[in-house]
């Protein structure tokens, strides 16, 4: 596990980096699912999305 991240004094938790390592695979999960359509089918699509990334981002933490 990592821990806190010291930005010039600043103190910031792993959480930011692991949403930094999430952020181009779900702009790359989010571009293929457009492109295949299936955001059509979607009911509400921001709802999805952000739904999505929580799911990229727990990956993220837990494979770490």
């Amino acid at each position: 596990m990592l821990k806190e991240i010291d930005l010039t004094g600043i103190y910031v938790g792993p959480i930011i980096l692991y949403m930094l390592i999430s952020i181009p695979i779900f702009l790359a999960v989010r571009l293929l699912l457009s492109r295949i359509g299936f955001l059509s089918f979607v009911w509400h699509p921001a709802l999805f999305e952000i739904a999505l990334f929580g799911i990229i981002l727990a990956l993220v933490v837990s494979l770490r």
